[in-house]
């Protein structure tokens, strides 16, 4: 989809289909994403599970492939290098979290031709921000191995797949103990609680979507609503509800500043 070119900068805010997929591809420019609605993502060795709060940072050159989850939409900021932060972490892939500031100078760049002096200004201050910004590593890593990756996609396909490490040891002929150190050594996580982040991040989607907390319990494979919103808490730091109700307002006062 075409987009907003400036010298060092395009900008784009692509609407795309909930299970678009985005072929191995690599740019010239580095690229700063952002899917509201979610996506897996492959950059060089790193395979991510992002929700609507990840930027996805993949620096020039980096071959990548994305595969949204329900997204509807997509920001891109391509980056000339020269304005890439110091850092040497910069020359990897990243996951940042979306700062309060920086999402809507991503949304605004993205949204309308932007005067000279004020491009300028805003990407000293998206570079600025960048800079300070730390590594997210709440973002939930795909493994690496491939048994283990398998049972993590068959997850994300369908969250209410409730069968334990053992019987997927059983099914792909491999120990249990295999498939627990390949998913603690590639993710950081246990199976178990590298599940539970998974049903919690899709979940987010479908409240996003309208789902109600009882629907989006039983659709991400919980018996009951409490266990639900236990795990919600654990994950996100507030119950379903009011992480909903502080989403919808950051959306609506973002889209009130990008079209004053």
């Amino acid at each position: 989809m075409p987009g907003r070119t400036y010298e060092k900068l395009e900008a784009h805010h692509e609407i795309v289909l909930p299970d678009a997929y985005f072929e191995p591809h690599s740019h010239d420019a580095d690229q700063l994403a952002w899917i509201p609605g979610g996506a897996r993502i492959r950059a060089g060795d790193s395979r991510w599970h992002l929700h609507g709060d990840h930027f996805a940072w993949i620096p020039a050159l980096a071959e990548h492939e994305m595969h949204m989850v329900g997204a509807e939409e997509m920001f891109s900021l391509y980056l000339d290098p020269s304005l890439r932060p110091s850092q040497e972490r910069w020359t990897r892939p990243l996951v940042l979290p979306v700062d309060p500031v920086a999402g809507p100078l991503v949304r605004s760049l993205c949204a309308s031709d932007v005067p000279g002096a004020r491009l300028e200004a805003s990407l000293l201050l998206l570079r600025e921000i960048l800079t300070t910004t730390e590594e997210s590593y709440d973002a939930l890593a795909v493994p690496v191995d491939v048994r283990a990756r398998a049972v993590a996609e068959a997850i994300l396909d369908d969250p209410q797949d409730d069968r334990d490490l053992a019987q997927w040891a059983h099914e792909l002929g491999v120990s249990t103990k295999t498939l627990h150190r390949a998913f603690q050594n590639d993710t950081g996580l246990t199976f178990t609680g590298w599940r539970t982040r998974a049903r919690i991040y899709g979940s987010e989607r479908l409240l996003s979507a309208g789902h109600s907390v009882h629907e989006t319990a039983e659709l991400t494979g919980y018996a009951t609503a409490t266990g639900f919103i236990k795990a919600f808490r654990q994950v996100f730091g507030s119950t379903p509800a009011s992480y909903i109700r502080a989403k919808r307002r950051a959306s609506g006062a973002t889209t009130r500043r990008t079209a004053i």
